[in-house]
């Protein structure tokens, strides 16, 4: 009862290992990875409402990505700073959104949740027992929802993001930001499903970003004791490597405000990337 859908994917990948130089005393060499996928749900029998669609990490219609990313068509801000939308009637609106309606000709398709594009670029710099490995990775071609950092009203224990310092504060902001005003108590007062809008516009195309990144995820320096330093402690190899790990994003959309696009990927409760140094010893005997 669970297989519901039918869906056809396909890819290809490209891997080139090449000497650049190789001499007496030193040598570089360069591994390159390419990967392309692309899926596609090609029948699906199984209905939902607008919320299981703009909701979680990413849900599917027939002839999308079996992960997609939809979102509330957002139509700019209120003279008075109310984001709007399309509902799934057609209409122009603020709050006025029924989220469990299964009419979904209302949403906006972003793009799939997964990365099509992945791999990865390598050097290694070798001069006589040292060797220099710089590695890169990058991932592109996803669509990631932002932070559902806004509301119709918030307290004092409420952490606010940085993008509030462009939110709309006096009539004439909405031709230049897309960034809510701070509901005022008259406002939640005259309309009392303001939160709607709010929330629609947590997960409206206003706030989603490129999950593209090319991070420089390895750099090691490593160095083999000479046979002629060791033999006298009658070992057969020595090698010493200093490694730094996820260092920094070299790309990344600049919508994230430097937020890991990885994280989102790992889901809400993980633990973002975390930079790691180590050194290691290796001793042969």
């Amino acid at each position: 009862m669970l297989n519901v859908a039918s869906m056809r994917s396909h890819g290809e990948e490209l891997s080139i290992s090449s000497k650049n130089f190789v001499g007496k005393d030193f040598q570089w060499t360069t591994d390159f990875i390419f990967s392309h996928v692309t899926t596609k749900v090609t029948s699906l029998d199984s209905r939902k409402r607008i919320i299981d669609m703009i909701t979680g990490s990413g849900f599917t219609k027939e002839g999308y990505a079996y992960r997609s990313l939809f979102s509330m068509d957002y139509r700019g801000l209120t003279s008075s700073g109310i984001p709007t939308f399309i509902n799934e009637d057609g209409d122009l609106v603020t709050s006025d959104i029924n989220f469990q309606s299964y009419e979904l000709g209302n949403l906006v398709y972003e793009g799939p949740t997964d990365p099509t594009i992945t791999g990865s670029l390598g050097n290694v710099f070798s001069y006589k027992g040292f060797h220099l490995n710089i590695f890169a990775t990058y991932a592109f071609g996803n669509k990631i929802r932002l932070d559902p950092s806004f509301a119709s009203s918030y307290s004092d224990l409420d952490a606010m993001p940085k993008e509030f310092k462009n939110r709309w504060t006096i009539a004439g902001d909405e031709a230049h930001t897309d960034i809510p005003a701070i509901a005022d108590l008259r406002q939640i007062q005259s309309d009392n499903i303001l939160h709607r809008a709010y929330n629609a516009y947590n997960r409206s195309t206003a706030r989603v970003a490129k999950g593209d990144f090319i991070r420089m995820k390895e750099i090691s320096l490593s160095y083999d004791f000479p046979q002629q330093w060791i033999s006298y402690l009658h070992l057969n190899a020595v090698n010493l490597k200093l490694q730094a790990t996820n260092l920094f994003l070299i790309y990344s959309d600049k919508k994230l405000n430097g937020q890991d696009p990885e994280f989102f990927n790992a889901g809400g409760v993980a633990v973002p990337m975390a930079r790691q140094f180590t050194m290691t010893l290796r001793v042969g005997l």
